[in-house]
């Protein structure tokens, strides 16, 4: 399990394109560690809200899942 703060959390661009049915709109989150790695995760935008999950957040991310610190 690592931590992360929650730089950016952008939601995804489905341009013309609509999001096939059935599949839950996501958003990409920037990630950084407390090393300075960075990564983009893709993460459910109704999850994030949920967790309550926001930009500046510590988060703990363990098997692709995030909770909130």
């Amino acid at each position: 399990m690592e931590i992360y703060h929650v730089l950016r959390i952008d939601e995804q661009l489905y341009g013309c394109e609509e999001l096939p049915e059935g599949q839950p709109v996501c958003c990409d989150v920037l990630l950084e560690d407390a090393a300075g790695q960075r990564r983009v995760l893709a993460y459910p935008d109704a999850e994030l809200t949920r967790l309550g999950i926001n930009e500046g957040d510590a988060v703990r991310l363990e098997h692709h899942t995030l909770t909130k610190c």
